[in-house]
């Protein structure tokens, strides 16, 4: 009976001896998702649902799901080659491999509880051109260590796979990077109205993430935009056809009014030149027939009187001879011989006198009436010549004007041309040097990557060196980064002097070729408008040349008047005094008449001509105040879009910064929480997110913008995560003396 209970209580002992014991595994999963547009917004959150499967030699041994906060647990078997793959639906799986084998039997044969908590895994989608080959071997490789009775992670293997972890992070960085910023140059090309560059950058967007739907809404945009321009250029062209049909009509209105106008003016020169020798031929006429009237009333007249006073003598004689009839027979027919010679005598001289009066004042009339018509056609054709050459001045003048606006509106519109591609020129000058500083910039951060990884394992094998020999080799370190540095920051001031001169030269040569261009259009205004000045003192020369010559003609058939006035001829009556003054008078009257005219006609033209210039000065003058309006609106429009974008950019690091505050925080409170058991070593950003370098990027880029404040802070919470790092004591001594009062 005592025998069977020894071996019973042998049997206890021996089973209790070879209880079953389990490695287990705890950590949690989150999702991050990028929302991509002119800049990354990034959201991490605990994911529920994630697959957990443990597999042995390709055999499910356990499969379970992350819970509602993202957490897991498993159980993995003794004695035991694993593999663990964590999966989630259109992210990249990670995989880690297991070993229970090695451990003692004398370990596991006590109360052997083994734990490893893994900081956490970050599940993301995959980005397009990215090499992920990586995660097609194990992460970590988990192992029992003899030294400390618990299993660990290989330091090698996990030092290897963390350094092209990062490679990996830096290749999505730098492909969302070029994404946003090429989705940005696209925003500020669509603010501006350049809906072509806007369409070719928003293609290139998607075509290096293929399904984001930001460039996808903002070809929408550009869409409209395009129609938009097609709007406007047809709206252009309508008017420009409009304006150019009122053009034509307007000027065949003018040329019907021209025409119309000089057909009038001949017919009334015709019909004033009609009536002029109706009213001379009657006049002649008349002033034939009352002196032909006159002379042979005079001459009958003349004749009773003669004949009456012949009779008186006759009879006196008679009786005279009646009286002494006997003495004087003799004598009265010598008498009357006598009488008789000197009335046949005096008849004759009579008619001679006569006849030579009425031809007198018929050639003087003939010879006035020929003077007056050649005149009066003389004035009539110099009329008709002087509206033509102001006719043909005016169309030519009118046609120099339609040419000068046509070669000053290529003009401008050569040098608007010329102004956008210049301005596109600069713009993708521009945005090839961020790229390239861009590039520059992540090469030389992923040098400082390496160059730190490689102090790094230099530090970790040569850490059984002496403290003073650390202690010098970090001052010397220290030193050559801080000369580094300062080289560094003395090359970057340089560059960015020697950017803002190059800026600072190309701005003042636009500016004087700008000024020159206009000097030169002003110079060749200036020369039109003294061209046409000349032209209209030409034309009041040759006016003035033609109303002296015409007064010089007046003043000579004046003379000629006066001269054949003083001709020694008989005296005149009252009545021919009379019509001859009231002729003078006539032609008086009709000389000032004409002066007149010809003065209302040069005042007309002097002012029509004066305010053609002025219309066109003032036009002028809008024109260049417009033109130089529109330059200004859009050097303020491009000064307010670059204003936004800095301060969107800043909102953009402000939200990041609070953001990564924020998710650090509750990575630490998890990381508190997972700290359990053996576990030593934690993976809080397994796929690529480098904390310490996240935090260094963001310092760093307050540095570059000046808010060393922040810049300061940033730097100090890199140093709590990597304490001692040689760049960041640098960097964060010179931010402090940066921001020390002067």
């Amino acid at each position: 009976m005592r025998s069977i209970v020894y071996v019973l209580m042998a049997l206890v002992i021996s089973s209790s001896m070879n209880a079953q014991w389990f490695l287990r595994l705890s950590s949690n999963v989150e999702l991050r998702t990028w929302k991509l547009s002119s800049k990354a917004e990034k959201e991490q959150k605990a994911l529920s649902g994630a697959t957990i499967v443990l597999y042995k030699s390709g055999a499910v041994v356990t499969e379970l799901m992350s819970d509602g906060g993202g957490n897991f647990t498993v159980d993995v078997p003794p004695n035991g080659e694993y593999m663990l793959v964590v999966s989630y639906p259109g992210c990249n799986t990670k995989k880690f491999s297991i070993s229970t084998m090695g451990v003692p039997d004398e370990v596991s044969k006590g109360n052997f509880k083994p734990g490893f908590s893994i900081g956490g895994f970050i599940m993301a989608k995959a980005f397009p051109g990215v090499d992920y080959s990586l995660l097609q071997q194990p992460l970590i490789k988990i192992q029992y260590v003899a030294d400390g009775k618990k299993f660990d992670d290989e330091k090698n293997n996990t030092n290897q796979v963390l350094a092209q972890i990062i490679k990996i992070s830096e290749a999505e960085n730098a492909l969302i990077s070029r994404f946003t910023s090429t989705n940005k140059i696209g925003d500020m090309a669509l603010a501006k109205g350049d809906c072509q560059a806007a369409k070719l950058n928003y293609e290139k967007a998607m075509a290096m993430i293929p399904g984001e739907p930001y460039p996808a809404a903002q070809l929408a945009k550009v869409g409209l935009c395009l129609k938009e321009k097609e709007d406007l250029a047809k709206k252009a062209a309508d008017e420009g056809a409009a304006k150019n049909a009122a053009a034509k009509t307007e000027a065949e209105k003018l040329a019907a009014e021209k025409s119309a106008a000089e057909k009038i003016a001949q017919e009334k020169a015709l019909a004033d030149k009609a009536a002029a020798d109706k009213v001379l031929a009657e006049k002649a006429e008349k002033e034939k027939a009352e002196t032909e009237k006159l002379a042979a009333e005079k001459s009958a007249k003349e004749k009773a009187a003669a004949e009456k006073a012949e009779a008186d003598r006759i009879a006196k004689e008679k009786e005279t001879v009646a009286k002494a009839q006997a003495e004087k027979a003799a004598a009265e027919k010598a008498l009357a011989d006598k009488l008789a010679n000197e009335k046949a005598a005096a008849e004759k001289a009579e008619a001679g006198r006569i006849a030579k009066e009425k031809e007198a004042i018929a050639k003087a009339q003939a010879e006035k009436a020929a003077a007056e018509k050649a005149l009066a056609d003389k004035l009539a054709n110099e009329k008709a010549a002087t509206e033509k050459a102001e006719a043909d001045r005016i169309a030519k003048e009118k046609e120099t004007v339609a040419k000068a606006q046509a070669e000053k509106a290529a003009a401008e519109k050569e040098l608007a041309d010329k102004l956008a591609k210049e301005k596109a020129a600069a713009e993708k000058a521009e945005a090839d040097k961020i790229a390239k500083e861009k590039a520059a910039s992540e090469k030389a951060q992923a040098d400082r990557v390496a160059k730190e990884k490689e102090i790094l394992n230099k530090a970790e094998a040569e850490r059984v060196a002496t403290e003073k020999a650390s202690a010098e080799k970090l001052a010397k370190e220290k030193e050559a980064a801080v000369k580094e540095a300062a080289d560094k920051i003395a090359k970057e001031k340089e560059m960015v002097a020697k950017a803002e001169a190059e800026k600072a030269l190309a701005e003042k040569a636009a500016a004087d070729k700008l000024a020159k261009e206009r000097s030169a259009a002003e110079k060749a205004e200036a020369d039109k408008l003294a061209k046409e000045k000349a032209t209209a003192d030409k034309f009041a020369a040759e006016q003035q040349k033609t109303e002296k010559a015409l007064a010089d003609k007046a003043e000579k058939e004046k003379k000629e008047a006066e001269k054949i006035k003083a001709k020694p001829v008989k005296e005149k009556t009252a009545e021919e005094k009379a019509e001859e003054e009231k002729l003078a008078k006539q032609r008086e009257g009709k000389a000032n008449s004409e002066a007149e005219d010809k003065a209302a006609m040069k005042a007309d033209a002097e002012k029509r001509e004066a305010a053609r210039i002025t219309k066109e000065k003032t036009k002028a003058e809008k024109a260049q105040k417009e033109k130089e309006a529109l330059e200004k609106a859009k050097a303020e429009d491009e000064a307010e879009a670059r204003a936004i974008a800095e301060k969107k950019e800043a909102a953009r690091l402000e939200k990041e910064r609070e953001e990564k505050l924020a998710y650090e925080a509750k990575q630490k409170e998890s990381e508190g929480n997972l700290d359990k058991g053996d576990a030593k070593y934690k993976v809080p950003q397994v796929i690529g997110a480098n904390k310490y370098k996240e935090v260094v990027t963001r310092a760093d880029g307050y540095f570059k913008m000046k808010r060393y404040a922040e810049a300061k802070t940033a730097y100090e919470e890199a140093l709590k995560l990597k304490p001692g790092d040689v760049y960041v004591t640098t960097k964060l001594a010179q931010t402090e003396q940066l921001i020390a009062p002067k």
